[in-house]
This record gives structure tokens, C-alpha cells and sequence, in this order.
């Protein structure tokens, strides 16, 4: 009885080191009238930053902000493989490669990934934490809408209240940072789960057998233990449509030919030892737009250990997606069927890092116009305003907005909207305005003409300025402008000084508005109430601090009211105290029942 031996498929693997931290971030510098449609961008900021950027081998931002409108840097690290090819400090030219070279090889496919020289068995899947805060958000939004709709009018905090017994977060830091966007908006500066910045960066690169990926992953989608399930289904799908039936059984003539597309083949006359070095990171680029990706060319950048690389092909408004894979160069020996030995070079790519998405958009608010002043014409009998241009370094100042009120218990009324506004696709505007109201201009005008005023008028004015995202400037300083008869000139009193919103003009006016005391008459008793709607506050930071004092938290604060009769000089103080101690003991018996519920 005979025997045949027959050995295994040939399984080849190269390891390339991956990108680690993949991070981006958006510079915006100044306005251009065509930043919405141009993705042309810079020659010289794409990848590599070209030597007119470079200021004695570093960045040289000064020059860079000055010259390119708009650039996103996307920064990484390298994790080396097991044998350090990061280390390599071989010189030889066959190890280089251009940002050409890179180019043309990727354009005629001469660049495999791990995946290809598998030999198509092995699929690439990066798992992480990335979704967290989307994911995150569901599951609080459905979680908490419960406890809002079992009551009614109850309020997000309520429903807080009643949820957090049963968990082991207190309602406190539940509710300063755990509510979601979708249920409440977060003060400025303040990222909703930003608790879990660690957690985020948890991923794990693995190569499974494309025969069986869809499989591995359909038992993640069956447990429904996932917080990712629209991930999963939609790499679960990605995976069906390009799997394939195992041939693993199969046997044939080629399955032992190692058919990677080369770059370069050499005869060798001796066995040498393989070698290979990094030459550059690819960053595939997709616009997406309503949840749909669309191809964009890719950013290269080249070097034996880059960590940077900047693209300036960039439209405002639009959002892009990067995913980093790191490009080696590899030289190894290969034997023909008849014997000989040849020198074989090829571009490798690494895994994918895991994506990251930028939208190129700016919230920075402009400043209001400077050195007001005002001028009475006697010919016209009319007041003229004039100004200087506000600082403004990314020039997207388009409109000037003229205000003017009679007194300082009366709102702003917009007299006037300086347009010029030269954009190729405009904003809409945020705001309500009357056609009849907007003057289009070619340039920025530093004046206007108010025909409404006279010798009898008293108004007081300020302007505001608006950028071209329809983004407004805080108020400009208040002045009280009127005609002074006796001195035949105009008067101006300074009401306000510049910063105050546009919610609220009296923010800044000279006086205190916020007092500390009451006026009232004709009444001969007082009922006080104690109905807070908060009892803690949360400051930009996250520090959280009481929003009063009860005896529980100080057993000697106290709140003094002390009321005055001015028609008889008398007075009388009345001191409260808040004693919380019932509501308390009622908070810790909850929470005791709710890790009882948990044991």
C-alpha cells in the first residue's frame, strides 16, 4: 500500500509596522471666495511639507498660516514589528522611494497590502472603540426617554434622579457628564463622554480567514451583546459580498508560485538576506456626503519614520475620512523553476489603521467694528458714522449690521445691513432681515448715513459685524449719541462698552444691573418660597460645586433678608436656614435598595 505526501498550501506573511494614533485637526487661516467648491489646494502642502514651509527642518507655521487658507495635519506614530524595521540604517538607493515613485506604483498596482501576499486568504479587520460616543449616546437617549415618559412634564434631570439608584454612577456626575447631545446640550468646552478619552483608543488589528470572516462576525450581530451592531452589519455585509467558497481542499500546480506584482527584478548570484524599510505612510481619502463615501486622491507622505502629513485639498463645509496604512520597500531573494535566484522588490502596505473624520468648518466669531465715531452733517441735516475695519486676521468679515435704540429698556432695531459679501456659494442667513434693510457693497464700507436722525433725536447705537458662516460679532461699544443746541455740536455719552451679545445688550453697560435688593410698596406682608431648579452647578472645567448651602453640606450657613422701611427708618432682618436632612436620608435609603437590587 502506497502512500503519497502531499504538503500544505503555501502561507506567506510580511509584517509591516501599522499607524498608531491616527489623529486629525482642521487650521483654518483666512477667507477665500471660492473655499466651498475648491479642493485644488497647495502643491506644496500635500504629504510632504515642501522646503519653502520648513524653517531649519521644522515647520515653519508662521509662513504656512500666512500663505494656505485652509490645511488639515493629520499626526501618527509608527508600531514597529517584532524585527525592528524601523531601526533599519541601510542607505542603499534600492530602499528609497519617491513621492513619484510611490505614485506611479499605485496608480499601475504594483502595491500589495498583507492581505494580497496572504494570497487573498486573510482579511484586515481593525476593532475599536471608535463609535463609543455614538454608541454611547443611543443607548443613554433610549435608557433615560423611559424615565421621561413615565411622568409627566418631567425633565431630563428627573429622569436621572430616578435612573441612577440603579446604577452604581452617582446622579452628579451622571448629569454633568453622561446626558447626551440629543437630550441636552453640552456647555462650551464640554465633550459628552469625554470620561472615556482611554477607552477610545482601544483597538485591535487581526486578520481573519476570508473564508469565514462573515461567519466570525455574524455570532457578534446574533449575541446583540454590541453597542456597534450598525458596524458590525455593515462589515458583516462588506465581508459577504467579497468571500468566497474555500478551496482550501483544492489542489493545483500554481498554488505554490508566489505572485506578487514586483517592482524591480534582478539577478542574484548568491542566497542574501532580505531586507526592508519603511518609505511612507498612504492616507486613503473619502468626501462624505449624506453618509456616502466618495474616493478622493490620496494624500502620500514619504520617510524612513514620518509622524506627519498635511492636505490642502480641502473644501469648506465638506467632510473627509482618513485611513493610514504604512508603505515598506522589500527586497527578497526568489527562485524560477529552473533554479535561479533573483532579487525581487516590492511595495508592501500594512493594515489600515482605524478611520478618522474631520469636517472643515470654524466657529470662531469675528470682532466688532473699532473707533466709532459720529458726525453731524449740516447740509443734510444727518448723522454719520464712521469706522475702522475690525481685527479681523482670516478676513471673513461680509456684512456690517447698524443698530440703534432710544433707551436702554428698549431692544436694538437693525437700521441697516452693509453687504458685501463676495463668496462664490453664500451662507443662509441666521437671522430674519428686511430686504429693505440690506445695502450691497463691492468692498467693506467704514460709513453710514442715518437720514432718521435731527436736532431733536437721542439714540443710542452699535454696530455689529458677521462673517461669511453668517457668524456675529458681540455688540461694539454703546454710545448715546444727541444734538447739543446750545453748542451747536453733537453729544456722545458712552452707554456700554463693546462685548455685550446679542441676547444681551445691557451686559456690559456701566452699571450694575444685577442688584442685591428689592423696591416694593403698598404690601404689608411677604411669602418666600424655596423651589430650585438646580442644585449643583458644573463649570467649564467639570468641577461641580452646590448651587446653595443646606445644613447638611455647612450645619452654621444661613440666608439674611433684612427689609427696610425708608418712610420710617425701621428695619428687620429675617434669617433662613435650609434643612435638607429628610430629603437626604431618602437619597441614601434609595441607594441602598438600588445595590441591594444589584447583590
Amino acid at each position: 500500500m502506497s502512500f503519497e505526501s502531499i504538503p500544505s498550501k503555501a502561507l506567506n506573511f510580511f509584517d509591516i509596522p501599522e499607524v498608531n494614533s491616527l489623529s486629525v485637526s482642521f487650521s483654518y487661516n483666512f477667507f477665500t471666495t471660492d473655499e466651498k467648491v475648491d479642493e485644488t489646494g497647495n502643491e506644496a502642502l500635500n504629504g510632504n511639507l515642501s522646503e519653502r514651509f520648513l524653517k531649519k527642518g521644522t515647520a515653519d507655521t508662521t509662513n504656512l498660516n500666512a500663505r494656505i487658507p485652509r490645511y488639515v495635519q493629520l499626526s501618527f506614530s509608527l508600531s514597529d514589528s517584532k524585527k525592528k524595521m524601523m531601526g533599519n540604517r541601510s542607505t542603499s538607493n534600492l530602499l528609497k522611494a519617491t513621492k513619484e515613485e510611490i505614485i506611479e506604483a499605485l496608480n499601475s498596482g504594483m502595491v500589495a497590502t498583507e492581505d494580497d501576499v496572504s494570497t487573498g486568504r486573510f482579511k484586515s479587520v481593525i476593532a475599536g472603540n471608535q463609535s463609543i460616543e455614538d454608541d454611547l449616546d443611543k443607548l443613554l437617549r433610549l435608557t433615560l426617554n423611559r424615565y421621561v415618559a413615565s411622568v409627566e412634564e418631567s425633565s431630563v434631570q428627573d429622569a436621572i434622579n430616578r435612573f441612577s439608584p440603579n446604577t452604581k454612577i452617582g446622579s452628579s456626575f451622571m448629569s454633568s457628564r453622561m446626558v447626551p447631545p440629543s437630550l441636552n446640550e453640552r456647555p462650551d468646552g464640554k465633550l459628552f463622554s469625554d470620561f472615556m478619552t482611554e477607552q477610545k483608543k482601544i483597538k485591535s488589528a487581526v486578520q481573519l480567514n476570508s473564508s469565514y470572516a462573515p461567519s466570525i462576525l455574524r455570532r457578534s450581530i446574533d449575541s446583540g451583546n454590541s453597542l456597534s451592531r450598525d458596524l458590525l452589519f455593515s462589515r458583516f455585509f462588506d465581508y459577504s459580498n467579497s468571500s468566497s467558497e474555500p478551496t482550501d481542499m483544492l489542489i493545483s500546480e500554481d498554488e505554490g508560485v508566489f505572485d506578487i506584482p514586483a517592482v524591480d527584478i534582478e539577478k542574484s548570484d548568491d542566497i542574501f538576506v532580505p531586507e526592508a524599510s519603511i518609505v511612507g505612510v498612504i492616507l486613503e481619502k473619502n468626501r462624505v456626503y449624506k453618509g456616502k463615501r466618495y474616493p478622493m486622491p490620496v494624500v502620500i507622505t514619504t520617510g524612513k519614520n514620518p509622524t506627519t502629513a498635511y492636505d490642502s485639498q480641502v473644501a469648506y463645509g465638506q467632510t473627509y475620512e482618513y485611513i493610514a496604512t504604512t508603505l515598506a520597500k522589500v527586497r527578497i531573494p526568489v527562485t524560477s523553476d529552473d533554479g535561479r535566484t533573483y532579487a525581487q522588490t516590492l511595495f508592501i502596505a500594512s493594515k489600515p489603521s482605524s478611520p478618522v473624520q474631520v469636517t472643515i468648518e470654524e466657529d470662531r466669531a469675528p470682532e466688532p467694528p473699532q473707533d466709532i465715531n459720529y458726525h453731524f452733517d449740516y447740509s443734510s441735516e444727518s448723522l454719520y458714522l464712521t469706522w475702522a475695519p475690525p481685527i479681523n486676521p482670516q478676513r471673513d468679515v461680509k456684512y456690517i449690521q447698524v443698530y440703534r435704540r432710544k433707551t436702554l429698556d428698549e431692544p436694538f432695531q437693525l437700521i441697516a445691513n452693509l453687504d458685501f459679501d463676495d463668496s462664490i456659494i453664500r451662507n443662509k442667513t441666521k437671522e430674519d432681515i428686511d430686504e429693505g434693510l440690506t445695502i450691497s457693497f463691492s468692498s467693506m464700507p467704514t460709513y453710514f448715513i442715518d437720514s432718521d436722525f435731527g436736532r431733536e433725536s437721542s439714540y443710542i447705537y452699535s454696530l455689529v459685524s458677521v462673517d461669511a458662516r453668517q457668524i456675529s460679532s458681540t455688540y461694539s461699544t454703546q454710545v448715546k449719541v444727541s444734538f447739543d443746541s446750545q453748542k451747536n455740536k453733537v453729544k456722545k455719552e458712552l452707554i456700554s462698552y463693546a462685548g455685550a451679545p446679542k441676547q444681551y445688550p445691557n451686559w456690559m453697560i456701566k452699571e450694575n444691573f444685577f442688584v442685591d435688593s428689592m423696591k416694593d410698596s403698598s404690601h404689608g406682608k411677604v411669602d418666600i418660597y424655596f423651589n430650585p431648579e438646580a442644585y449643583t452647578v458644573v463649570r467649564g472645567s467639570g468641577e461641580t460645586f452646590p448651587a446653595f448651602y443646606s445644613t447638611t453640606i455647612d450645619p452654621l450657613s444661613k440666608y439674611v433678608f433684612q427689609f427696610m422701611n425708608t418712610d420710617r427708618l425701621l428695619e428687620k432682618k429675617l434669617e433662613l436656614r435650609i434643612d435638607d436632612t429628610a430629603y437626604q436620608s431618602i437619597l441614601k435609603t434609595s441607594q441602598v435598595g438600588g445595590e441591594d437590587d444589584d447583590e
